[in-house]
């Protein structure tokens, strides 16, 4: 795994990824907004249980705003449809969001990274640890009111969201350093761990037979986390990792519960975009 602290040494493929010159770099300031803006819906998408944030999240000035960032990253905005018209009743998305992604760690569809493989516990414990390491680095309030494992898909798309966002304002203000840094830190979160397992999520999502609302969900993320492998040369992981061995140490690793390993979803959001 790589430190996010130390951030990795430029090698062709990530140089090649970046914009050299300045109407490129306006460019893709462009791209990284977008990529932002998609991020940051996914982010509530997979994590709404609140029937005001459903409604929020069907407003038509977010569709507008969600179909241009689609349209930046060539992205075909039918993807997006599913999720604002013949929206369901919220009771319905929330059964469906349970039935799915559920109140625990495993489920139908496990929303957390380390369900996806066979490490062995002081692995996952690395991992974790990792990708807590990647949070601080960027400033993420860790515990909270609202909390759970760092591996969960919510704080991970929240994560890449300050990450494009804050590139797309260093590129703009000129602060070439600063967007190289936040560029490295979305590829190497990405190549360790977000496209890892991400691409097997949304499969395990499409194979449960989801209602249209959530088979969109799982189709437009994989659209934008495709897209955002490509622009930053990352190789997407595979479409089916089976889940790991359920065993007597998984109480070794925490779940959701406020305190130290965990992080706070949803305040993050609020805070990046006051920064905007």
């Amino acid at each position: 795994m790589s430190d996010p602290t130390n951030m990795p040494t430029q090698s062709e493929s990530e140089a090649a990824s970046r914009p050299a010159h300045e109407d490129t770099r306006t460019e893709y300031s462009v791209q990284c907004l977008a990529r932002a803006r998609c991020a940051r819906f996914l982010a509530e998408l997979f994590g709404v249980d609140d029937v005001g944030v459903f409604e929020r999240l069907g407003d038509e000035a977010l569709h507008r705003e969600l179909s241009l960032a689609a349209g930046v990253l060539s992205i075909d905005e039918a993807n997006l449809r599913p999720l604002f018209a013949d929206r369901p009743p919220f009771d319905h998305i929330l059964d469906a969001r349970n039935r799915l992604l559920g109140h625990t760690v495993r489920s139908a569809c496990p929303p957390y990274e380390l369900e996806y493989g066979q490490a062995e516990v002081f692995q996952q414990s690395q991992r974790l640890a990792d990708i807590s390491g990647f949070y601080a680095a960027f400033g993420f309030e860790t515990a909270g009111l609202i909390a759970e494992r760092p591996d969960h898909v919510v704080a991970q798309w929240e994560f890449l969201f300050v990450l494009a966002l804050r590139e797309a304002q260093a590129l703009a203000d000129g602060r070439l350093e600063d967007a190289a840094s936040c560029h490295s830190a979305q590829r190497s979160f990405l190549k360790d761990h977000a496209a890892t397992w991400m691409p097997a999520f949304f499969e395990r999502i499409r194979r449960a037979e989801p209602p249209p609302f959530f088979l969109a969900a799982a189709n437009i993320a994989d659209r934008v986390l495709s897209e955002w492998c490509a622009a930053l040369a990352v190789p997407m992981g595979a479409r089916w990792i089976e889940l790991r061995p359920i065993s007597e140490e998984d109480s070794t690793i925490t779940c959701g519960a406020p305190g130290e390993g965990t992080v706070e979803l949803g305040p993050t959001l609020a805070a990046a975009m006051a920064e905007r």
